[in-house]
């Protein structure tokens, strides 16, 4: 068997996202959403949320998360991750609601 029958789903679409060129690593900082790729430091009004993917797990609650594929206006790609519901990082959430967002649809 092939290693993708073992992957989780975020972990498909993280490498589907990666394929795509969303290989930035970003952190949430401070001052803003920080590329560790290239150390550029985003405000809100310079991104764009492309995709967003929920996921829940099968038999526990704990297991929920939501990915961000996101596009700086530099051209800079990335994902963040948080988690979904009671464990989601306020900080991460209360960013992202001043991001717009311009979902594309694969």
């Amino acid at each position: 068997m092939s290693d993708e029958n073992y992957m989780t789903p975020l972990v498909k679409i993280l490498k589907q996202l990666t394929d795509k060129g969303y290989t930035a690593d970003f952190l949430l900082i401070k001052e803003g959403l920080l590329s560790r790729n290239t150390n550029e430091i985003f405000k809100p009004h310079d991104l764009v949320i492309e995709r967003v993917y929920r996921f829940e797990g099968d038999s526990n609650p704990d297991d929920m998360a939501i990915m961000y594929g996101i596009k700086a206006h530099s051209g800079t790609k990335g994902v963040v991750i948080d988690a979904y519901g009671t464990y989601e990082n306020n900080e991460i959430t209360n960013f992202l609601k001043d991001v717009k967002v311009f979902e594309i649809l694969d």
